[in-house]
């Protein structure tokens, strides 16, 4: 009973920063990061598509440049009183 992974493409951020992840949410799109080993990689995601991952099992396919990983949700921070992502760290599951 394998449940299918839902595809969640991210765009990788140039900037970094508090004041640079305001303006995206202006905008309508969540910041996030992927940790991998040392590294990590600032990225902006869709919050319809994050939003269907954090309903599922917390664990999707991420594609960006050019790859798809399957990652899942480290932690998640939400707007306590809307209820909406605000930020989003992810690492390889």
């Amino acid at each position: 009973m394998s449940e299918e992974l839902i595809t969640i493409e991210a765009i990788p951020r140039q900037t970094r920063g508090k004041e640079q992840a305001r303006k995206l949410r202006r905008s309508g799109r969540i910041p996030g990061v992927l940790l991998d080993k040392g590294q990590s990689y600032a990225l902006e995601f869709d919050p319809k598509w994050l939003h269907k991952a954090m309903k599922s099992n917390k664990q999707f396919n991420l594609q960006f440049n050019g790859q798809t990983k399957v990652v899942k949700i480290q932690e998640l921070q939400l707007d306590h009183v809307k209820r909406v992502p605000l930020h989003v760290d992810l690492v390889y599951a």
